[in-house]
């Protein structure tokens, strides 16, 4: 694989997690960071965490150079994807992972500033060259593909397990909740916010949520669209998702059947993105597991009428900062003939 060079916008929990997963790489480089707060307040954030512990090699600040493992990185302050100066440092690719920034436009800003490519860690809102679900739609990167989306952690779990029973047996439709961790934007304590139920303490509350996650797996598997439903509850956990998914089949399968699909599955092509426990599982489980997907087969259900229920856990940081960092590789891969 050629060598990448890679910039992060927002230096939030995705993104630490794609530095501390290439940290003693060579052939991914974090060439800079930008973040509005503090480069002291970057580098103590890269090297201490509360749910992965400390930064597994040295971390030093200098120069507003932050080095990590092998990692060196400028540290910038940028507002705009358009202000910032990708061309001076040779990004080939940028990760954007503020989430204040989700609409073409705004995306194309970084290939203005000198960025090849751009990778946007959330639901796109509208359309771009490319929504990739791993494990789905992987192999369909092309070199025109300059705006790219990953969704989400909960939608390419989502996708995985719905892929895998339409191509088994058929989906007629189904309904998911996914149970998340709560995220860094709800509130700690009760406080002002647009959103109503947002307002409310996230460490008290289990707090309804909408979620993306159907109408973007409609679009990548469009003999699915509108047979999927589904929301979001964010529960007191810090690390750690599961998701619920009832869905009728097209023909009756045992509880024994289904998961036997997905045994295979997970030992074969889906292997990489998608594991298979037979173990009681709770959700800190999970923790630093970077599988997009991990089945839960003791807790899956079914009904003669060919109705199943499934739960499947995932680290919606680290699973998630995994398939990004497999987007970086597979640009780079392409990239090569190019090169050459």
């Amino acid at each position: 694989m050629s060598e990448i060079r890679v910039a992060l916008m927002g230096f939030g929990r995705i993104s630490r997690d794609i530095l501390r997963q290439v940290h003693d790489r060579d052939d991914i480089h974090i060439v800079a960071i930008s973040e509005l707060g503090t480069p002291e307040s970057v580098a103590y954030l890269a090297e201490y965490d509360t749910i992965y512990g400390r930064f597994p090699a040295p971390v030093e600040l200098a120069d507003k150079h932050l080095t990590a493992g092998r990692q060196r990185a400028r540290i910038l302050r940028g507002h705009r994807p358009d202000e910032m100066p990708w061309d001076a440092y040779g990004v080939d690719v940028v990760v954007e992972a503020t989430h204040a920034f989700r609409r073409r436009a705004d995306l194309q800003g970084h290939l203005d500033a000198g960025a090849r490519r751009v990778i946007l860690s959330t639901p796109a809102e509208d359309p771009i060259d490319l929504t990739l679900l791993h494990g789905i739609n992987h192999d369909s990167l092309r070199p025109e593909h300059c705006i790219l989306s990953c969704s989400s952690a909960t939608t390419v779990a989502l996708g995985l397990i719905l892929k895998i029973l339409d191509d088994a047996i058929g989906v007629e439709r189904a309904m998911m909740t996914t149970v998340h961790a709560y995220t860094s934007d709800q509130k700690l304590a009760d406080a002002m916010a647009s959103d109503l139920r947002r307002s409310r303490s996230a460490a008290e509350n289990i707090i309804p949520n909408r979620t993306w996650s159907p109408r973007v797996v409609e679009e990548v598997l469009p003999s699915l669209r509108g047979r999927i439903g589904g929301l979001a509850v964010n529960v007191p956990v810090p690390c750690g998702s599961t998701l619920d998914l009832s869905a009728q089949l097209k023909n009756d399968v045992s509880r024994d059947e289904l998961n036997d699909i997905i045994r295979q599955a997970a030992g074969g092509t889906y292997a990489r993105w998608l594991e298979y426990s037979d173990e009681p599982l709770v959700s800190s489980d999970v923790i630093g597991n970077p599988h997009s997907a991990v089945f839960d087969s003791l807790a899956t259900l079914s009904l003669d009428t060919g109705l199943v229920k499934t739960i499947t856990w995932y680290d919606s940081g680290w699973g998630y900062a995994a398939r990004i960092v497999e987007t970086i590789e597979a640009i780079a891969r392409l990239e090569e003939p190019e090169a050459a």
